[in-house]
């Protein structure tokens, strides 16, 4: 009777495996919001060592639009897209003001502008190819598969049989592989692969799903799917579809039922709930995609 009960909750927690989010590890955050972003910081540092200056918060935002851009120009370049283009080339006008910016210690105004440069450089992505040559989008695969591997980790730990833990350790070996992939710039190669390794996540967690969830799993599952859910205004844009929409506000109903479930100690549920976030904002993002095609 027990395994019969468990049996749908399995399921439904094995859908949300399936998608990639943002995917950090980091038990500490720090958050600020800059215009219309909220952006969340994984912090790498002890609690008790000194934070970073602001100087140095927004100097890591610009390199990490500078990597992007670079990126998409290349693509762009290959496609001729005149839209692309036009998105690209505000990318890089405000990208120069955020320098300019930082560079007078501007620092608000200064990531406003690079936030901004982002989102248009993703838009520019949008229009020129699929998702899995997007190395943004490839680099949040990976960090979501990276994750569930530490979520089964963790639930092997409760007292898995060796069999599983072979198999968990193979798995390791296969995303490493997709890793180094990513790293030689073959992102659609770099993609399969670790959608492979979530695959066989779902298999593996299928096997142990009558093993217990801890708090601290949980938590971290919740963690994750807020700052999924702090990222999804760039990832979406301005003005999404209306599928897009929709999506993100049920994103934001199982959030809220994830916290409860927490909450009232049903760590279970509120793992599923937390992966079921993710799940409908990476939907989310894939209709946005389709729609903006669409409208070309």
């Amino acid at each position: 009777m027990r395994a019969r009960m468990l049996q749908p909750m399995t399921w439904l927690l094995a859908l949300g495996l399936f998608l990639p989010g943002a995917g950090a590890r980091s038990s500490t955050l720090d958050e600020k919001v800059y215009g219309p972003f909220p952006v969340r910081f994984a912090s790498t540092q002890r609690p008790d060592s000194l934070e970073i200056s602001e100087a140095e918060r927004v100097a890591r935002e610009v390199v990490r639009t500078d990597r992007l851009l670079g990126e998409v120009d290349a693509r762009v370049g290959r496609t001729k897209n005149a839209k692309a283009q036009a998105d690209l080339d505000s990318a890089r006008t405000r990208q120069g003001e955020s320098k300019a910016a930082l560079n007078t210690s501007l620092f608000a105004r200064a990531m406003r502008l690079t936030l901004e440069a982002r989102a248009l450089g993703k838009s520019a992505l949008i229009k020129v190819g699929p998702a899995n040559q997007d190395p943004d989008f490839v680099s949040r695969a990976l960090d979501q598969t990276d994750d569930a591997l530490h979520r089964a980790d963790d639930l092997l730990d409760a007292g898995a049989a060796q069999d599983a833990r072979r198999r968990f350790e193979a798995l390791k070996g296969q995303q490493k592989g997709a890793h180094e992939t990513f790293k030689d710039g073959n992102y659609p190669s770099a993609y399969a692969t670790t959608r492979k390794v979530r695959d066989g996540v779902l298999d593996l967690l299928r096997q142990i799903a009558d093993l217990p969830v801890s708090e601290d799993t949980a938590r971290k599952a919740i963690r994750r799917a807020e700052r999924a859910l702090s990222q999804v205004d760039e990832d979406l844009g301005g003005h999404p579809a209306a599928p897009a929409q929709r999506l993100e506000r049920e994103a934001r109903d199982q959030m809220q039922k994830a916290r409860w479930s927490y909450a009232r100690k049903s760590y279970r549920d509120a793992l599923l709930h937390a992966k079921l976030v993710e799940r409908n904002l990476e939907l989310a993002i894939d209709a946005e995609r389709v729609a903006t095609s669409r409208s070309e």
